[in-house]
């Protein structure tokens, strides 16, 4: 507890009051012994109302920032994504084939041979159109064009294709522009 000398002006050691930059509080002659008192007054106040400081406030917003986008970074790696029901399917007949489809595609194969039609497709495209603009919208073209499928049913396939790749590491995808990996 802060002792008021003897003289001072009512507003000596105010948590409010004290303003060190302002005329009448530079003017005055208790100033120097005023600032401690309007810290301690100000601190007292702000733990028995709970009030934050700015800096606390700023502090904890960027904490708040950096968790965001730590949870943003997880949900982007593949282990951590939670896929939609046929898209795991194939993932699972991806396993349980064998296909080793990094593998193969690092050697230039495709590895889906016959048994996968649309992903032969794909597999395909991906080995054979390195320098083209390769997306969901043109695989489903070729889908449509070689399957002879509906347009909904191309788009469908197109984006479970890419999801299943992209999950298993075999193929990047930037905007929507997919690419072999390495």
């Amino acid at each position: 507890m802060t002792t008021i000398p003897e003289f001072s002006p009512g507003c000596f050691g105010s948590a409010v009051a004290f303003k060190k930059e302002d005329t009448v509080c530079r003017a005055c002659p208790f100033a120097e012994m005023c600032e401690p008192a309007h810290m301690e007054a100000q601190t007292a106040l702000r733990e028995r109302y709970g009030i934050r400081t700015t800096q606390q406030v700023l502090s904890d917003a960027k904490q708040q920032r950096e968790a965001e986008k730590a949870a943003r970074q997880a949900a982007k790696d593949p282990a951590t994504l939670v896929l939609p029901k046929k898209t795991q399917d194939l993932i699972d007949r991806l396993d349980r084939g064998n296909y080793d489809v990094k593998g193969k595609f690092s050697r230039g194969e495709n590895p889906f041979g016959q048994s996968m039609r649309f992903m032969q497709i794909v597999g395909h495209l991906l080995i054979h159109l390195k320098n083209a603009r390769l997306d969901r919208q043109l695989l489903a073209a070729a889908f449509v064009k070689k399957l002879e499928w509906q347009q909904g049913t191309a788009d469908a396939h197109a984006r479970m294709a890419i999801q299943a790749l992209e999950h298993i590491g075999a193929i990047t995808n930037n905007d929507g522009v997919i690419a072999l990996k390495g």
